[in-house]
């Protein structure tokens, strides 16, 4: 059993805290805003008794009960395990990892549930930076499978595998990232699929393109659709960020919907009406060939593969279970004769 302390309670916080719960490990679950931890905890509640009236568990109270709500850092200092969810940005993360540097034992693991920032960059606010690493869980962590382990520039072997064997202690599918490369494999291969989504909007309208999506290639979500639920404004900083270090995203009409405050589902509008529920997708008779959206997409994953951060199976693995994909990258690859 390990002692493991969440920081932040918000939608990733709570859910890994949940996570761990689950499987028996002690949780201090940390927010300096109690109106954010009393909000996780009732989130948790309400998953627990989910979880029971499916079956899946038998007593709520007891996996409830190990989930201690903590507002002083200084009481996660026996933890084993810290894992850090608080919001994407560099200053707060930062500012989180000399605090906790600070409180935990020498020996206890350190590692941020980041999804686009480098582990590597993060890691220089860490005392000790060898125990530092990616832990990337993704959303809702109770029903996703998938967790990416990234290994930055200083993190130790042993942390490194030690970090995927827990992965695989809280019944999770680790995706071992053994370089620390920007969006690590999931998100990466997914900018291609945005950036060659908005390449097409030259030639194809965006319900075309997230036909071609749902209906052909059997994603969960058209492409558009998919940034929007995930928030305009959301994808636009990433943008941002990733560009600054040498990885080009470029969607002009994500810029300008960015400008013009349509962030997508939050506000109602983005690339789709959501104003009256969910936009109404339907198959169209024109639309991109498969290739033309996979291209990138594949050329990116081969890259990862031929730079030693995943294996091909592990890139297939990740991008199925991770984007709710029919297939791996390299199943559309075959299927589509994607050429790179």
């Amino acid at each position: 059993m390990l002692k493991v302390a969440v920081i932040g309670a918000g939608l990733m916080g709570h859910g890994i805290a949940e996570v761990f719960s689950l499987k028996g490990n002690e949780i201090f679950l940390y927010d300096s805003y109690p109106n954010a931890l009393k909000k996780g905890l009732d989130s948790i509640l309400w998953s627990l008794n989910k979880l029971k009236e499916k079956g899946k568990i038998q007593d709520v109270n007891e996996i409830f009960s190990r989930i201690k709500p903590v507002q002083d850092l200084n009481l996660i200092s026996e933890a084993d395990l810290v894992i850090e969810a608080v919001p994407e940005n560099f200053d707060i993360k930062s500012n989180v990892f000399r605090e906790i540097s600070k409180i935990v034992r020498e020996d206890a693991i350190i590692a941020t549930n980041t999804s686009s920032l480098p582990v590597s960059e993060l890691a220089k606010s860490v005392k000790n930076p060898s125990r530092f690493l990616g832990l990337h869980f993704f959303n809702p962590p109770v029903l996703m499978k998938l967790v990416e382990v990234t290994k930055g520039d200083e993190t130790s072997i042993d942390v490194f595998n030690r970090g995927v064997e827990i992965v695989k202690e809280i019944d999770k599918i680790p995706i071992p990232v053994r370089k620390d490369v920007l969006g690590f494999v999931v998100n990466r291969i997914l900018f291609r699929i945005f950036t060659s989504a908005c390449r097409l909007l030259k030639e194809y309208s965006v319900e075309e393109i997230d036909s071609l999506a749902k209906y052909v290639l059997e994603f969960p979500m058209g492409v558009f659709e998919l940034l929007d639920y995930t928030g305009i404004d959301t994808n636009y900083l990433i943008s941002n960020e990733v560009r600054k270090r040498g990885f080009d995203f470029t969607c002009d009409k994500l810029s300008e919907l960015y400008q013009k405050g349509l962030y997508g589902t939050k506000v109602g509008k983005g690339f789709y009406d959501w104003s009256k529920g969910r936009p109404e997708i339907k198959r169209t008779e024109r639309m991109p060939k498969p290739e033309d959206l996979l291209r990138d997409a594949v050329k990116e994953a081969y890259w990862l593969v031929n730079n030693g951060v995943s294996t091909e199976d592990e890139v297939n693995v990740a991008t199925k279970l991770g984007l709710g994909w029919k297939k791996g990258i390299f199943d559309y690859a075959k299927e589509f004769s994607v050429k790179v």
